[in-house]
């Protein structure tokens, strides 16, 4: 097949893919953050463990956990990173998402969680299962607000370590979430994003994870819904965190694309992405310290 009409195949396949998204949140809204059902135990544990690790990969090796107030962005169906942070030592965790898809988690879980979670001293562990099981311990808070007005939902808190996990792109206004969460930030804060910049359809994510980024605004925007990938890029992360007085501001790429793919997947693009740099990072993480004490930022390699 030419490229030509590889680019026209790709276009049309994911037109047809852009309408089932929005098909589906129009009959059944937000209520599936990721692949693993709230009925599968061991999955969503499995899940969790892996993305608290990927968490802790990325922050820098001088900052510890113990004494943290943690604040976690969106954190879709489950609350377990706070139970697993409380294990390590942290002082409190307080999550805020646009939807309620936690809220009615069987504190049980997190004695799950916790038993397939081997780190952390007696003391800490105990703590934190105490915590997580107390109805509305404000140590283990949690907030909802369609207008994700993050000062109001942090409920008074500020916070020291401020964390996500493919939650930025999913945000219609990623630079007003940047200044809003600015605004809880304490001297000092650390923060650590995990970003997922791939097309989110799972069939065709896997043969052009570009196809998101083929379709001029205008049309994209047609298949509008609650949670649609925005299409923000890594530089653009950059400069926002930046723009809000945050130091040290990198974006560290997790995946790129399969090289037999690349030539693919960087061709067609919409003119707004189809001569930048950093189209061939997948997913990856922002890391930022705040308020700004100089020094670079941008791309770490």
């Amino acid at each position: 097949m030419t490229p030509v009409l590889r680019n026209l195949e790709m276009t049309i396949l994911g037109l047809g893919f852009l309408g089932l998204a929005w098909g589906k949140s129009r009959l059944h809204g937000y209520s599936t953050p990721n692949r693993v059902t709230k009925s599968d135990v061991e999955g969503k544990i499995a899940y969790l463990l892996d993305i608290f690790a990927a968490l802790r990969r990325f922050l820098p090796p001088y900052v510890g956990l113990r004494g943290r107030d943690v604040l976690e962005l969106s954190p879709g169906a489950s609350r377990g990173n706070g139970v697993l942070f409380l294990a390590l030592g942290a002082r409190s965790y307080h999550a805020i998402d646009v939807f309620d898809l936690a809220g009615d988690e069987d504190p049980a879980f997190y004695e799950q969680l916790l038993d397939r979670f081997p780190e952390g001293g007696e003391a800490d562990r105990k703590r934190a299962r105490a915590i997580a099981c107390s109805l509305g311990a404000r140590e283990f808070g949690y907030a909802v607000g369609r207008d994700f007005d993050i000062p109001r939902l942090a409920e008074g808190r500020s916070f020291d370590l401020i964390v996500s996990c493919a939650a930025f792109e999913h945000y219609d206004g990623p630079a007003e979430a940047i200044a809003g969460l600015t605004q809880v930030a304490r001297p000092g804060c650390e923060s650590v994003h995990i970003i997922d910049l791939q097309t989110h359809s799972r069939w065709i994510r896997e043969r052009d994870p570009n196809n998101i980024y083929r379709y001029p605004e205008a049309v994209y925007r047609l298949f509008r819904f609650p949670g649609q990938p925005n299409r923000q890029r890594p530089a653009d992360y950059v400069r926002s965190f930046a723009a809000e007085g945050w130091s040290g501001v990198r974006f560290v790429p997790s995946r790129t694309i399969d090289p037999a793919l690349r030539d693919a997947s960087l061709r067609g693009l919409a003119a707004r992405f189809a001569d930048r740099e950093d189209m061939s990072i997948l997913d990856g993480a922002l890391t930022a310290r705040y308020p700004g004490l100089g020094g670079d930022w941008g791309m770490a390699s």
